[in-house]
């Protein structure tokens, strides 16, 4: 899943020598901006409407990759039963909002890379930063800390002043970098897991790696190209 740029062709260009020997097929969804404008329906999933108001889940912008797996495994007539999903900064957004949201899924192992800021799992913040008036309930949280997500951030992606991370009063709470967000969301999430939850969540930070695609997606391959 590509960063806020929507450039497809370029993260596919980082992720082919990496997968070229491997018995991977790789796909990268570009979610072009003319058919998902602003950030609500592509990095958010499309969960709220322009006004505000929620979706219902079937128009959730999640449903494209579900469908397309399931498209591909068809067309291909492969016994494949689950994916790998990967999202960098605006795709590292729409990556750990769906392993949140989406309840049926058939993704073995997704990691979410420097994403700008994160929908905490606090009932008392209103969604998108929080769970507040969000379609997500305590059990379905629960379910969710059960899926194996890995949030991998850059040691180096700590500048509060890139012109592409969100800052306001809403997101400065989750910290003034995507480093500190990152910790403080994970942190946040081990928190809310009850005790005797399944926690199936990871954390990795990536020394040397500031806000750069190709080095997160480099440190994610052992985990998306291994069978389990």
């Amino acid at each position: 899943m590509t960063g806020a740029h929507r450039d497809g062709e370029g993260y596919r260009e980082d992720w082919i020598p990496i997968v070229q020997d491997h018995n991977a097929l790789l796909m990268v969804l570009e979610f072009p901006k003319e058919d998902y404008p602003g950030s609500s329906s592509y990095n958010q999933g499309n969960i709220l409407d322009a006004s505000g108001d929620a979706n219902p889940p079937e128009a959730w912008t999640f449903n494209v990759v579900e469908a397309l797996f399931e498209a591909v495994v068809r067309d291909t007539d492969s016994g494949q039963r689950d994916y790998a999903l990967f999202g960098h900064s605006a795709g590292g957004q729409f990556v750990h909002r769906f392993m949140e949201f989406t309840e049926e899924n058939h993704v073995r192992v997704a990691v979410a890379a420097n994403a700008g800021w994160y929908t905490m799992p606090d009932q008392d913040v209103d969604f998108p930063y929080g769970l507040k008036n969000s379609p997500l309930s305590s059990k379905e949280l629960r379910e969710a800390f059960s899926r194996r997500l890995v949030i991998m951030l850059g040691a180096d992606d700590v500048d509060p002043k890139d012109t592409l991370l969100q800052r306001d009063r809403k997101t400065d709470v989750q910290g003034d970098n995507r480093l500190s967000r990152g910790l403080n969301f994970y942190q946040a999430s081990r928190d809310a897991a009850r005790e005797g939850d399944d926690f199936n969540w990871g954390l990795m930070v990536v020394p040397g790696a500031a806000h750069e695609h190709q080095k997160m997606a480099e440190a994610a391959a052992p985990f998306l190209l291994s069978p389990r």
